[in-house]
């Protein structure tokens, strides 16, 4: 009896077995990775001014006019959606974000729509190195502008129009709405949140209107 060859083949099971469960566990790491990374939804990125838009006007053709500085609540400062549950909780959405961030979106949106409104191409959002002298600075502090659980867009804000000249007393405004949101889908907020934004750029249009055509 020669037992060299049946300890060698003993051996070599060993090893096919050993290395049939390597590949089964390394197969199985795999494939967990895999469904995990399969269960993970894309983040999505939407941006302001692209599903209302306001008429164009000629209002103050001539007029030169600076967005900004804007003063946002802490929950806007984050680019993800936000929407308020009962008892006040903020919720944050990881998967539907501002891209930019909100506060970029709001001004780039909001000088967009007022350029349209005045039928001025010398509207400009903070910071700005515009190479024509300013007439008007528009600053807003938001204190609100959020979905509540009644799926209705809230906006809270007060705003100064501000003229560049020796003296001029500030213009303080607020601006208090609610917008109907149409539906459960991020595209349904966007929609919401830039009809607020065409309303609000129309306030500001009439008032900066007004004060053209006394000067």
């Amino acid at each position: 009896m020669v037992r060299r060859c049946s300890t060698q083949s003993w051996v070599g099971s060993r090893f096919s077995m050993g290395a049939s469960v390597l590949l089964a566990v390394l197969a199985l790491s795999v494939g967990v990775w895999s469904l995990g990374c399969s269960r993970s939804p894309d983040v999505r990125h939407f941006v302001l001014g692209t599903q209302f838009v306001s008429e164009a006007g000629q209002g103050a053709p001539d007029l030169a006019v600076l967005i900004g500085p804007i003063r946002l609540p802490a929950y806007l400062e984050r680019p993800h959606f936000a929407s308020r549950a009962g008892g006040g909780k903020i919720e944050l959405d990881e998967f539907n974000r501002w891209l930019g961030g909100f506060e970029a979106n709001l001004t780039t949106a909001l000088a967009a729509d007022l350029r349209r409104q005045l039928g001025s191409v010398r509207v400009v959002g903070y910071p700005s190195a515009a190479p024509f002298p300013i007439d008007y600075s528009v600053r807003i502090h938001v204190d609100e502008w959020i979905v509540d659980e009644s799926r209705t867009l809230l906006v809270r804000l007060r705003w100064a129009i501000v003229g560049q000249g020796e003296g001029e007393a500030p213009l303080l405004s607020a601006y208090d709405s609610e917008i109907e949101v149409r539906g459960r889908s991020p595209e349904a907020i966007v929609e919401a949140h830039d009809r607020a934004l065409a309303e609000f750029a129309r306030s500001i249009a009439d008032r900066l209107i007004a004060l053209s055509d006394v000067r």
